[in-house]
């Protein structure tokens, strides 16, 4: 039987993409999985596939920058479930835009969600993990937190900003037996990269090209990465982040 076998996993941006791949995954290994999103009919969905694969779903609306929504979720979720073993703070917002043409409104969205939202979620979970002594939390950053493009400066920013609070983030769980790291995935197949390359459908091969592997990863590549920083393997594991991207950074 799984490790992860009736364990509670909160999973944020668990509608779609990276996060959607995780619940699944930890379906499969019968967690109970408590999905958070602002996105009903995506959730939902998730939420019908996790109860399909065997895990037990629960799925809570809430804005991940709004103080009041994440308490609240936090509060459904122990009183269900008991407590809280694993978090993927893993919900943000893309908005790609030159630097000069970002609107401080595009700016405040991306550091809400993408900075904020982690904080915020962190700072509310932390304490029901400390009662336990004892969880794990797993930061979605990414690889434009090393090497980014042009129109990306408020999301760098932000995906950068997130290793810098991973990492004093570390320092202050250690003590309470509370693991924190992030994963850094690289270009993945889900629906957002898929709507960037209808729009563009040349970048498809040029992104390729720079990848190793030669091929897009999968939510699920990125999905069996969280489940290995949450799993008792990487016990001695924290204030670090793990790369999971075909190879796309080793070359520069």
């Amino acid at each position: 039987m799984s490790e992860f076998a009736g364990k509670v996993i909160v999973i944020t941006g668990g509608g779609s993409g990276i996060g959607h791949g995780t619940a699944l995954l930890f379906a499969r290994e019968k967690s109970h999985i408590a999905v958070i999103d602002w996105n009903d009919s995506n959730a939902q969905e998730t939420l019908d596939l996790i109860q399909g694969a065997g895990g037990q779903g629960l799925f809570i609306k809430a804005d991940v920058s709004n103080t009041k929504e994440v308490q609240h979720a936090v509060k459904v979720i122990v009183e269900r479930f008991g407590g809280i073993d694993v978090l993927f703070a893993n919900a943000a917002v893309q908005i790609n835009k030159p630097l000069t043409e970002t609107s401080e409104e595009d700016w405040d969205r991306m550091i809400s969600v993408n900075l904020r939202g982690a904080f915020l979620c962190c700072k509310h979970v932390i304490p029901v993990m400390r009662k336990q002594k004892e969880g794990c939390i797993v930061i979605c950053s990414s690889g434009h937190a090393f090497q980014t493009y042009p129109n990306y400066t408020a999301y760098a920013a932000t995906k950068g900003g997130l290793l810098a609070f991973m990492r004093a983030a570390a320092l202050d769980c250690a003590p309470d037996g509370i693991r924190v790291n992030c994963i850094i995935p690289g270009a993945t197949d889900t629906p957002l990269l898929r709507y960037h390359l209808r729009n563009r459908p040349e970048d498809e091969q040029r992104i390729l090209s720079k990848i190793p592997l030669g091929r897009f990863a999968t939510p699920e590549d990125i999905a069996k990465a969280v489940r290995f920083l949450a799993s008792s393997d990487a016990s001695y594991i924290t204030g670090t982040w793990l790369l999971v991207d075909g190879g796309l950074l080793a070359q520069g």
